[in-house]
């Protein structure tokens, strides 16, 4: 799915369910979806804990940034909480300034410079476009030991960090500048663009997330709930007749072709549930209403 289509997908997938207005007094507290333009500062989890407050449930994200960066959150609320799962592989799309020729020991300008590096041409930066092995950064929020890697490093303790395969979908060049370098990055789930400035011999300046999967973030507005069919308009999607909708509540099956997760909604545009469709059945596997 090309992302204008998905774009279309959700614009209709927000009109077909029903809003509810949070605002109103005595106002059941929503579940939906909430795109946030996050500013450079708060964490991931301040962000959440502001919505939180804000709309009265509860609420996590699809994926965090890092207090520095800035750009699209996925914030989830309520019920949507159980839909992270369906979110967080979706493929990342970021601009980001590096400054070439000086690695830090955190990957950006907060940490201490560690070496010096040669300023690579612009065939050696595109030449990283495709599959690579990038070492995760050592402020990281990945557990070393049961410990969250950042908190060692504050402490100064040494570790050996793991190295993730990740794929670079595309690589753009926005500006050359040695020694600053713009780029316009399309990654998988799970790629550090911090790491991506370290195999390049340098550290970000800044970074700024510009897409998750079909969200972007000129459509963030923390004030929007969307609704939870709107929150899964990446995945294939059927609609369900009375009978069927039953069967789902009740954990049952239905006859269904397809592989893979199927947002599965009423004829009132509300989110049922996600199922698997596996040989020629779709089993629920997350009910919600």
């Amino acid at each position: 799915m090309s992302r204008n289509e998905a774009g279309e997908r959700l614009g209709a997938r927000g009109t077909q369910a029903r809003f509810v207005d949070w605002r109103v007094v005595g106002a059941e507290p929503p579940s939906g979806l909430v795109l946030v333009d996050k500013p450079a500062g708060p964490s991931s989890f301040a962000v959440v804990a502001d919505l939180r407050r804000r709309y009265r449930t509860k609420a996590g994200h699809a994926g965090t940034l890092d207090p520095l960066a800035t750009g699209l959150l996925l914030v989830l609320l309520g019920r949507g909480t159980r839909l992270a799962r369906y979110l967080v592989g979706l493929d990342k799309r970021y601009r980001t300034e590096i400054r070439l020729g000086m690695r830090t020991s955190t990957g950006d300008g907060e940490g201490e410079v560690v070496e010096e590096t040669p300023i690579p041409i612009e065939d050696e930066i595109l030449a990283l476009e495709g599959d690579v092995e990038l070492t995760v950064p050592a402020a990281s929020a990945v557990k070393i030991g049961g410990e969250r890697a950042y908190r060692l490093h504050r402490r100064g303790v040494a570790v050996e960090m793991p190295v993730r395969s990740s794929t670079i979908h595309a690589l753009r060049i926005v500006r050359y500048a040695p020694p600053l370098l713009e780029l316009d990055l399309h990654v998988s789930s799970g790629t550090y663009v911090r790491s991506v400035a370290d195999a390049l011999g340098g550290h970000c300046r800044w970074l700024r997330r510009t897409a998750v999967g079909p969200f972007r973030v000129e459509d963030a507005d923390a004030e929007r709930v969307l609704p939870l069919l709107a929150a899964l308009v990446h995945l294939p999607e059927r609609e369900l007749d009375n009978d069927e909708a039953r069967l789902v509540r009740s954990g049952r099956g239905i006859a269904g072709a397809g592989e893979g997760p199927v947002a599965l909604w009423t004829g009132d545009g509300e989110l049922l549930a996600v199922g698997q469709a596996d040989a020629g059945t779709i089993r629920p596997e997350t009910v919600l209403g």
